[in-house]
């Protein structure tokens, strides 16, 4: 008997943490989200107020929302700055960065490398797992709380890219030179596959938002978290509920 020749349906679903992680039917029912069902009934394309261009939902391209939805998406006010440092082969379309400029315009930036600014003696901190890098609690606890530093960092930086692309990137000496955390493990539900990779590699968008949510916990000890950045993974999770319904993950192929 010849084996079974999986479909690219099956394979595309089973290789991706969407697919691994989609124990519950809703990940998300413990945030609080804003409803998004005004975007399925966006009747066309839209024109980028910026660009002229046409485009769906918003332009990833110029990080704006379409006219028709601008006034209807959240917008989230951040307590630090965030810049996004892209690799200029990451498909716009595919990247999740855009949805933290288009939600958070007044405080998320996206650079394409190699063009972003130099952050000497800038306050900054890079989230990217190199040698160097420490827990951010622990970086927190000795930078924020020791004598020696009350200084905040003022910017995060992240990069925007796959993992093989992103090694290349953290070679370059003005990212090398910068303070590098990493973040507690946390499981992704994003759809794009990266071949070999563990299910704790997160979209860029998964990990601003549990940045966030770290940086609340460590400035705010002891209260509970109120929810107020749930809306940065708004477009993260309407796209993975339409996904979840094209591919139907409950009677996928087995």
């Amino acid at each position: 008997m010849q084996p079974e020749i999986a479909s690219p349906k099956k394979r595309f679903i089973e290789s991706s943490s969407f697919y691994r992680n989609c124990e519950l039917n809703d990940p998300f029912s413990s945030m609080r989200i804003d409803d998004s069902q005004f975007l399925d009934n966006l009747p066309t394309r839209g024109i980028c107020s910026v660009c002229n261009r046409s485009r769906k939902y918003y332009c990833y391209t110029c990080y704006v929302p379409v006219k028709e939805i601008s006034d209807r998406l959240p917008k989230i006010n951040l307590p630090i700055k965030i810049d996004i440092i892209k690799h200029p082969k990451e498909v716009d379309g595919k990247s999740t960065s855009a949805h933290a400029a288009v939600l958070a315009p007044d405080d998320v930036k996206i650079y394409n490398y190699p063009d972003f600014p130099s952050y000497d003696n800038e306050k900054v901190l890079l989230i990217f797992p190199g040698k160097s890098a420490v827990p951010f609690q622990e970086w927190w606890n000795k930078a924020i709380h020791s004598q020696e530093s009350s200084d905040r960092p003022k910017c995060i930086i992240f990069i925007d890219s796959t993992w093989r692309q992103s090694k290349a990137m953290y070679n370059d000496s003005r990212l090398q030179s910068l303070p590098c955390v990493i973040l507690s493990e946390y499981k992704s539900v994003f759809w794009r596959h990266q071949k070999g990779k563990p299910d704790t590699y997160l979209a860029t968008i998964e990990a601003i938002y549990y940045f966030l949510r770290e940086l609340d916990n460590l400035m705010n000890p002891g209260v509970h978290y109120s929810g107020k950045y749930d809306n940065l993974l708004f477009l993260f999770k309407y796209f993975y509920m339409k996904l979840r319904c094209i591919y139907d993950i409950s009677s996928a192929e087995k």
